[in-house]
């Protein structure tokens, strides 16, 4: 059971708007019943503050209101010999939606949206509904879920659960639509994404009801056709911010909704099939499971867990790849994974390149952690005080390891322990053999958490599965965190080295010598292949002596001269 408060116990901030409103209202004689609803009645009862204020109205628009508000609350304030608030308006959206004619506005610092209490009717194919005025049940019964068809009555001070089910389904942590899933889902396909957003932020159960509506191919095929990939990408974001990502994952997974959000491109789709996300699901568990095992949780930010997370969850495809669309196929392929979060969740450019270099370095990574692992030892010198030839900074696998490593970081660069926290996953179980390279038929159900696998299951079976996996009594997350506590070693392994080598800036260095330097020590004529090579070999010494001077360089660069200018 959940703890739902008795009553709404309003801020002192909140107490004042209310009342402002109601005595506005009331002197302005339009006896307008003013109710609170949606997240933030949902959020109170459960005694978490919000700022996310949604008034409904039952006589009159949205835009009206805020219209008239502005000189009612004035209006009420000089009545009464009181200073004038400042009131800002923004009409939402009026040009796409003028059925809707949704208001916000600003009292003080409270910012309120206002709209009118509507029904709504979907025309086949459209998920924006035709609006009209509508009574307080009828705009509780179109609303997505039960807990969040709550009101708040502002005149009345007083909760209303007019669905009947609203507080009940609160306190029993169960999500579950006023109106028949299937309907409601069909109506607008995004809620399916949102009531797995819902359950794992909340932790809360999914009705049957829902789980048999989510896994159907016409809830599927409609959030496929009716919904835009920008307002996917919103929805999944939502999961990736939120308390349970993995989960998340694992429910659309479950579902069968996960190549519907991470639509594959189309001359993959037929390679790839249904399956590919078992094997994502589980890999987003275990980089998730690390993260937490590793003790990294709390240091990362939330934009640098997204990052890991997303690139955990799509590391099976690491080494898929589809020809470059931009260059009529010429040139270098493109990964699979670049035009899953380019197209498919319309994400940010600098996801796609983050995910791409962490997808190539965390193997190169993990091969470094073998040579950790094979007895190469990490440098005599924990200040990373190498003698300006190298002599001092141990032996010669000392340095090779040494500079993989920097590289490595200097590729990442302000990513860098993101790439140690995936490097194990390289031999998970569902990225040993990467997806997308060759036919894979044989293997899209690989993964430890035994997936769907998008097959023959029946209806019956996935919502069984999702419901499971919901509750909490899925085997995946107790897998991941078995598997993370033995491979946890091989993070605090490559932290230790890199902080041993000196190396944890390395990426912020700049380069000893620049081109022209170079070209002038070695008396090089023309910049060319030779100038790249030349370049290279200086910061693999600068990484190996990350305390020698210029002038060290410059002679290890003058001997090996006759190698790098050939």
């Amino acid at each position: 059971m959940v703890t739902v408060q008795e009553a709404i116990s309003l801020t002192q901030e909140e107490q004042e708007l209310f009342t402002l409103l109601l005595e506005s209202v009331k002197h302005a004689g339009t006896d307008t019943t003013l109710r609170c609803a949606g997240g933030w009645v949902r959020d109170k009862l459960l005694g978490k503050e919000s700022k996310d204020i949604d008034v409904a109205l039952d006589n009159m628009l949205g835009k009206d209101f805020a219209d008239k508000a502005r000189r009612m609350v004035n209006d009420y304030l000089q009545s009464q010999g009181r200073e004038t608030k400042k009131a800002a308006v923004i009409h939402s959206n009026p040009d796409q939606s003028k059925h809707l004619e949704t208001a916000r506005m600003r009292v003080n610092d409270l910012w309120i949206d206002l709209v009118n209490l509507r029904s709504e009717t979907y025309a086949e194919g459209s998920r924006i509904p035709t609006m009209e005025f509508g009574t307080p049940l009828q705009d509780a019964e179109r609303r997505d879920f039960t807990i969040n068809a709550l009101f708040y009555n502002l005149n009345q001070g007083a909760v209303e659960d007019l669905t009947g089910r609203g507080l009940a389904d609160l306190r029993a942590g169960l999500l579950r639509t006023p109106l028949p899933a299937s309907e409601t889902f069909l109506d607008d396909p995004l809620r399916v994404l949102r009531a797995v957003r819902f359950a794992t932020r909340f932790g809360f159960d999914l009705h049957p009801e829902i789980l048999q509506a989510a896994a159907s191919d016409k809830v599927r095929t409609a959030l496929g056709q009716k919904i835009s990939r920008e307002r996917i990408g919103t929805e999944l974001e939502g999961m990736f911010n939120g308390t349970a990502p993995s989960l998340a994952v694992l429910l659309l997974e479950r579902l069968r909704l996960f190549p519907v959000v991470f639509a594959a491109p189309p001359q993959n789709t037929q390679q790839l099939g249904e399956g590919f996300g078992a094997p994502c699901a589980s890999a987003i568990a275990a980089a998730e499971a690390l993260l937490k095992a590793s003790g990294l949780a709390e240091e990362l930010p939330v934009e640098e867990r997204r990052l890991l997370l997303l690139a955990g969850c799509l590391f099976p495809l690491r080494r898929a790849t589809i020809p470059n669309p931009a260059k009529g196929g010429r040139g270098a392929p493109v990964p699979v994974s670049a035009y899953m979060i380019r197209e498919s969740i319309k994400w940010r450019v600098k996801e796609v390149d983050g995910t791409a270099l962490l997808h190539e370095v965390a193997p190169d990574l993990a091969q470094i952690s073998q040579q950790l692992r094979a007895g190469a030892p990490i440098g005599g010198n924990g200040d990373g005080s190498g003698g300006e030839a190298g002599a001092e900074g141990g032996s010669v696998d000392d340095q090779n390891v040494r500079v993989a490593l920097g590289h490595a970081i200097r590729k990442l660069k302000q990513h860098w322990k993101l790439g140690v926290l995936l490097a194990p996953l390289v031999h998970h179980p569902s990225s040993a053999q990467p997806l997308g390279v060759e036919d894979v038929g044989q293997t899209q159900g690989g993964g430890s958490g035994g997936g769907s696998g998008g097959g023959g299951a029946s209806a019956a079976q996935l919502a069984e599965a999702a419901a499971a996996a919901a509750a909490g009594r899925d085997t995946e997350a107790v897998e991941a965190a078995a598997w993370a506590a033995g491979q946890v070693g091989t993070v605090n392994e490559l932290l230790a080295a890199v902080h041993a080598f000196g190396l944890q800036d390395c990426w912020q260095w700049k380069p000893l010598l620049d081109g022209k330097e170079v070209m002038s020590v070695l008396g090089m004529k023309k910049a060319g292949p030779q100038l790249g090579k030349v370049l290279a070999a200086a910061m693999d010494w600068q990484l190996a002596n990350p305390q020698g001077s210029k002038a060290a360089c410059i002679e290890h660069l003058k001997q090996r001269a006759p190698e790098l200018l050939v």
